[in-house]
């Protein structure tokens, strides 16, 4: 049986277990197991358990106040006094037949026939405190003796309380008398441990000075020594752009970034001078000009953090190093060909100066079609006739090779642009609205009919009527004379059905007489941006 420091008094029916503090009375639910606290007179308690089932009853002698407590509705409520509460038949019941009597600083159990035993307060506690190293269990005894630190560091131990016994346990106490011990990361009493689980918390040995120092850890009524030295361990300090800073045994320091491929060089002074070493891929270490010194020189082509361990004696002191890329060069998009509508335009890219390594290039185009007009799939990078493609730069290199954007036959805005890495550069022009563009002709005479093949694009999809003038070769007009003809809903349904506006019109025209008379055809053809002729064109 154990009763912890602070328990004025306990019973246990087989059933209900219960304990008083000064003043909170601590109650255990039978089947959960869960501890219920209530607040309770000062003093020591007696329980009485009535044959009503559930019901238990507690007397406290220093106010001579009686309390209800039901089992159901886990609560507990004042009763009104009574007479028999001045009696003392209010024994501390721990089990069938046995009644628990404090007797001075001594514990006593009598039997139903009167027989008294004492019972030890300085009992095995039922949970067994363990250090804690790479996930493995050491039993702790009645004193521990930390990791050295020299004054100003520290040093640390993780330990465990685990429930080794077959009921739940309460840590009511957990603390450490002041001095350089001090508890972290830790649980809060009251703690309840259920069987075979544990909890954990660690504790920092932090002294200012050189010494030996021993304070005790209190777990409960569970005593343990904890043991501390300190000596006037050698200083070590880098240098910062900003001064000398303190390294500190176990705790990492930062070294700044460097670029990759670059040297990074930081002084390191060691007070009073001992031997120092270095590992970690990268670091190297150097004696200094002057005692005392050494210098930490780190490279690498490794972007990231890279970590090493700078090594005094038995201690370890943590740095690393951010690895930075170079600087990305500043693109700019160099137009090496006139542009306008159905081209296949020139460009490249190029860099502000040339690359420190290979770096790609993501190269994109993109339309946007004046108002009231589709997109154009004819705009695209060639020769994949993509949007979007990426392009190497070799190291060294200060532009990419030649690339091809086509250009299309629609009336909008193109833009170019280019990103590397976390620069981006663009450009862009247009393609005016303007009078249908004829790229090729054709006329040709036969016995009874005339046919003319226009060939071009309409970059504002507007096409709307054609004439035809035919001519003899006695230079006058054939008749009927001008033949105007609306072709606005033809084109429309033909820009519908595709994208762009190229096209090829094949116009057909009836010959009646001697075919050879005619000598040439003028075509002028309008769309909203205004009249394209082709001139006199001869037939063949």
């Amino acid at each position: 049986m154990v009763v912890p420091e602070g328990v004025l008094s306990a019973g246990y029916d087989g059933q209900l277990l219960w304990w008083k503090s000064a003043d909170r009375l601590w109650i255990r639910m039978p089947r959960s197991g869960e501890w219920l606290a209530f607040a309770a007179p000062e003093g020591p308690a007696a329980a009485r358990f009535e044959r009503e089932p559930g019901i238990f009853r507690f007397f406290f002698s220093s106010t001579k106040e009686v309390s209800e407590f039901d089992l159901s509705e886990r609560q507990l409520r004042p009763m009104e006094p009574k007479e028999s509460a001045n009696e003392p038949d209010w024994p501390e019941v721990i089990g069938a037949g046995y009644v628990l009597e404090r007797s001075g600083d001594s514990i006593l159990v009598r039997d139903s026939e009167g027989v008294t035993s004492a019972v030890p307060l300085a009992d095995t506690p039922v949970f067994q405190l363990f250090l804690v190293e790479a996930g493995a269990e050491k039993p702790v005894g009645s004193s521990f003796t930390m990791p050295p630190a020299a004054p100003g560091d520290s040093s640390v131990a993780r330990f465990r309380v685990r429930n080794t016994g077959t009921i739940a346990v309460v840590i009511t106490r957990l603390s450490i008398d002041p001095g350089p011990f001090k508890t972290f990361d830790q649980f809060f009493p009251p703690r309840t441990i259920a069987p075979g689980d544990f909890a954990d918390f660690w504790v920092r040995f932090a002294p200012e000075v050189p010494g030996q120092y021993q304070r005790t850890l209190y777990i409960n009524d569970l005593k343990v020594t904890l043991i501390g030295s300190s000596e006037g361990l050698p200083v070590l300090e880098v240098e910062t752009a900003t001064g000398w800073q303190t390294m500190k045994a176990g705790d990492v320091t930062s070294l700044g970034s460097v670029e990759r491929r670059s040297v990074l060089s930081r002084r390191v002074r060691v007070t009073p001078f001992v031997p120092l070493s270095v590992s970690g891929e990268g670091f190297t270490l150097e004696p200094g000009a002057e005692t005392s010194y050494y210098t930490i020189r780190f490279a690498s082509d490794k972007l990231g953090i890279a970590r090493g361990t700078v090594q005094e004696g038995a201690r370890t002191f943590p740095v690393e190093v951010t690895v930075t890329d170079f600087p990305t060069p500043t693109p700019s998009i160099e137009l090496l060909d006139e542009v306008g509508p159905a081209r296949q335009v020139r460009f490249r890219v190029k860099l502000s100066e040339a690359a420190r390594t290979n770096l790609t290039a993501a190269v994109s185009v993109s339309f946007v079609p004046d108002a009231g007009l589709p997109d154009d799939t004819a705009v695209m990078l060639l020769p994949n006739s993509v949007r979007t493609v990426p392009v190497t730069i070799s190291e060294g290199s200060t532009a990419t090779e030649e690339l091809l954007v086509q250009t299309g036959t629609t009336a909008g805005l193109i833009q170019l642009r280019v990103t590397v890495g976390n620069r981006t550069a663009q450009t862009s022009f247009r393609i005016a609205p303007a009078a249908v563009v004829l790229q090729s002709l054709k006329a040709s005479v036969a016995s009874a009919n005339a046919e003319i093949i226009l060939t071009g694009y309409d970059t504002v999809r507007s096409a709307s009527k054609l004439a035809f003038t035919f001519y003899l070769r006695s230079g006058q007009t054939a008749a009927p004379g001008r033949i105007e003809v609306d072709v606005g809903q033809q084109f429309s349904d033909y820009y519908r059905a595709v994208s762009g506006s190229a096209f090829r019109l094949r116009a057909h025209f009836p010959v009646s007489g001697t075919h050879t008379e005619l000598d040439s055809v003028e075509v002028e053809i309008f769309n909203s941006a205004g009249r394209t002729t082709t001139g006199r064109l001869r037939f063949e």
